[in-house]
């Protein structure tokens, strides 16, 4: 439709069709973008709240973010995220943001398809209600391809994600490591309320 040269990064389906004289779809393009960031927007918010909880929940965080509101929601975690998302999307230009978000989800990435391949080798006769295809090919594949993306990345984002991976390393040495229900030394146990 449009050589890529000649494309605007921040809308370049929009200006596509537009360049081949179709406003109209332009429109709907862009509105389609829009919604569609809302929905991962509040997708990763809600998905970001839950796993805060659990991780309070069972230790790794201080149990005051486990506690829920009258319609079960752990609120606390969740208009945190909400705040800390409409300020980095406030003050943060959104490349850099969406660079973030890309090494973040690509090495989670990494770490569930290595999981995958321990827990088929250490624990083969846990009961599981899905089994991965092409064990172990698939998870090398999925590893190979994200450890690429990331390698396409700024420099700068390496250095702020090894920032933000540190002070996550230090908030589990310090607190984590003793609070964990499945740490020997945890003053918590199965079945007692969070503090």
């Amino acid at each position: 439709m449009q050589s890529y040269k000649d494309l605007d990064p921040t809308r370049a389906f929009a200006v596509a069709f537009e360049y081949v004289g179709l406003p109209g779809f332009a429109k709907v393009v862009a509105v389609g973008a829009i919604v569609g960031i809302f929905t991962v927007l509040f997708a990763f918010t809600l998905g970001a709240s839950r796993v805060w909880f659990s991780m309070s929940r069972d230790g790794l965080l201080p149990g005051w973010f486990a506690k829920t509101n009258r319609n079960a929601v752990p609120h606390r975690p969740t208009w945190i995220i909400g705040v800390v998302a409409a300020a980095i999307a406030g003050f943060t230009p959104i490349l850099d943001a969406a660079e973030l978000t890309n090494i973040g989800i690509l090495l989670a990435f990494i770490v569930v398809s290595g999981a995958v391949i321990v827990l088929r080798y250490r624990s083969p006769g846990v009961e599981r209600t899905f089994r991965m295809p092409w064990m172990p090919v698939l998870p090398i594949i999925g590893i190979g391809f994200s450890i690429y993306l990331i390698t396409k990345l700024q420099p700068i984002t390496w250095l702020r994600f090894v920032v933000w991976f540190a002070v996550g390393v230090v908030v589990y040495a310090f607190y984590g490591y003793r609070h964990s229900l499945m740490s020997p030394d945890s003053p918590r146990r199965e079945g007692e309320p969070a503090a």
